[in-house]
């Protein structure tokens, strides 16, 4: 439902576009003084890679335009990549031009928990998918 935002309401596309603004801003200024990447606890404990192996790989790839490569080093962040971007063109159009907001209804009961449920299972898949490919 699209509609104002309402006096006293959260602002979410502010919110959430400074917070990416903020991330990728930090990122930059991380590879711009030649840091290394993080080493993942996980995986130098058990050996396996982490629900999130891969990632940081996934998004040199993006940000170099090597999408199926992005993909393969990790399909889920590559998706959350998409959604980050999809999402900041709406926030970022919807503030400058004073639009109204896009505001869904509350689902029912049953629906949030398949939608739960849905995340869930895409998060071990997407875990299967880097423990099969030794990510």
């Amino acid at each position: 439902m699209w509609r104002p935002l309402r006096r006293g309401e959260l602002d979410h596309e502010t919110l959430w576009l400074g917070v990416s603004l903020a991330a990728l801003a930090f990122a930059w200024v991380w590879v711009r003084l030649g840091l290394a990447s993080p080493a993942c606890v996980f995986h130098e404990v058990t050996g396996w890679a982490c629900p999130g192996c891969g990632a940081t790989r996934c998004v040199r790839y993006a940000l170099r335009g090597a999408f199926h490569a992005a993909f393969l080093v990790n399909p889920l962040m590559l998706v959350t990549l998409a959604g980050i971007v999809i999402f900041d063109l709406y926030a970022a159009t919807v503030l400058v031009l004073r639009l109204p907001r896009w505001r869904p209804e509350k689902p029912p009961a049953r629906a949030a928990t398949l939608l739960r449920a849905g995340c869930v299972s895409l998060l071990l898949a997407n875990w299967l998918w880097l423990l099969c490919a030794r990510v």
